[in-house]
């Protein structure tokens, strides 16, 4: 830095959804700032005090849908003080001109190479940073690892630190936004993903890859899980990839050694023809041999449902229920489909006259109805959603659970004499975490206090900087 010239104070904010696993994208964006002339502080509002008042040259802003109305209550209230606001993410992806309407400027798709040009027009020329910059598919080799340095991850929990090693997923859900954000599945250097691993606190436990399909390049994922279970301490973790991977032997073998405990998978419905109407390329048939093969190495198989589509009858979550009872999965989530604002399915549902709100505050997925449905009542769906996550989570499914989870002697193994508490504990939490989700006055207060979960932490309490 030349005398006399201070650094760029810049803020990057996201509002999450829910206190969930921790995205990287702000802090992919954190690894490409210049830092010799950007002073980044990174805040997410539900785990830290936004500082509003503490002066900065402009403000850049996430959030997903159910949360993007007060992303933009906060961008039109730096804007009234002359901040320079810029807004990203999958809404601001599949909307800009609405984000627009809110924003200085909006980066839309991957960040990296947009946000670059949005710094280097901050450095030089602000006023000139203004419009839609559209982000490119850059060179995962020639990215730097996210820089998580800002991030106050130890409040998520020593069990969800968040690695990365891939983008997009090479699927076409109609569903999904994956390939509005990312074209094209690409995956980083397994140099680049170990130094992620390498780079972890000593507090971490274990780790969640929060890739869309982590084994989108089969090939890929075998490379890198052989070279993870060659790191001195390994890492137990968990990822997201597509059910067939259960298919291949090896794979599930590689994934085990590696320190994978947990595989979950968009399983989406028992309902062959709801998979084929979603161009989910999957067959209900194959899911209870799958399932069990990954019981089978050892390794939690964790399923999310949707229902409300249009196949859909009020037999589903019985169906559904009976195929969790079959399987013995020890976790599952269960969700409406969520119609996400430039997906193939919000076009149709639009067109068509269906959805039933577009209040960007109820896409929140669970028992949140977006969709009239075509074979059940709107409550029908609701009340079955609920019903079906109260009963798989009830107390004697989680019993039963338990006891099954116990008797496989490779699950959980490399915790020795705590296999059976943190089984138990596993449990108790999947049941306590979905009852406040789904019964009436627990979901009420759990979205009432969300926006104040920052307040456990009591250096927050007189926060006056995020920057320090």
């Amino acid at each position: 830095m030349t005398a006399g010239h201070r650094k760029l104070r810049i803020k990057l904010v996201t509002i999450p959804w829910e206190l969930e696993v921790p995205t990287l994208s702000l802090a992919c964006l954190a690894a490409v700032t210049p830092a010799d002339r950007v002073d980044l502080s990174i805040v997410d509002v539900l785990r830290e005090r936004l500082a509003e008042d503490e002066p900065v040259e402009a403000v850049g802003i996430t959030a997903s849908t159910p949360r993007i109305k007060a992303a933009y209550r906060l961008a039109d209230a730096y804007r009234a003080r002359g901040v320079k606001v810029i807004l990203g993410g999958h809404h601001a992806t599949a909307l800009p001109r609405e984000a627009l309407e809110h924003a200085d400027a909006v980066v839309t798709g991957e960040g990296e190479t947009a946000w670059a040009r949005v710094i280097d027009g901050l450095l030089t020329a602000p006023t000139t940073v203004s419009g839609i910059y559209k982000g490119g598919m850059p060179d995962l080799a020639e990215l730097p690892p996210p820089d998580t340095s800002r991030l106050r991850l130890e409040r998520y929990g020593a069990f969800y630190y968040p690695l990365m090693a891939t983008r997009g997923c090479p699927e076409r859900c109609t569903f999904c936004f994956s390939r509005r954000m990312s074209p094209a599945f690409r995956a980083y250097p397994i140099a680049s993903v170990l130094a992620q691993v390498r780079a972890r606190p000593p507090w971490v436990k274990a780790a969640y890859f929060v890739d869309d399909n982590l084994a989108g390049d089969p090939d890929y994922a075998r490379e890198l899980f052989r070279a993870l279970a060659r790191e001195p301490k390994r890492l137990p973790f968990g990822m997201q990839v597509r059910s067939e991977l259960a298919d291949d032997g090896e794979m599930l073998r590689l994934a085990r050694q590696a320190g994978c405990a947990l595989i979950s998978s968009g399983y989406e419905s028992v309902n062959q023809s709801t998979l084929d109407s979603v161009h989910k390329r999957a067959s209900a048939g194959d899911y209870r041999r799958r399932i069990a093969a990954i019981h089978a190495e050892g390794m939690i198989a964790s399923g999310n449902f949707m229902f409300g589509f249009d196949d859909d009858g009020p037999d589903i979550f019985d169906d559904t229920l009976a195929f969790l009872d079959e399987t013995g999965m020890l976790h599952a989530s269960f969700t409406v489909e969520i119609p996400f604002p430039g997906t193939p399915a919000w076009r149709r549902y639009r067109q068509e006259g269906r959805l039933l709100t577009e209040d960007y505050d109820d896409y929140v997925g669970k028992d949140h109805v977006l969709v009239r449905p075509m074979r059940m009542s709107p409550e029908e769906l609701r009340q079955g959603i609920r019903r079906l996550a109260l009963a798989f989570y009830g107390p004697r499914r989680r019993l039963r659970l338990t006891v099954a989870a116990a008797r496989n002697r490779r699950l959980l193994s490399e915790r020795g004499p705590g296999r059976i508490p943190a089984l138990i504990a596993l449990n108790a939490f999947q049941m306590w975490q979905w009852h406040y989700r789904m019964s009436g006055p627990g979901a009420w207060l759990y979205r009432a206090l969300l926006p104040a979960a920052r307040l456990r932490y009591p250096s927050e309490w007189m926060r006056r900087s995020n920057f320090s």
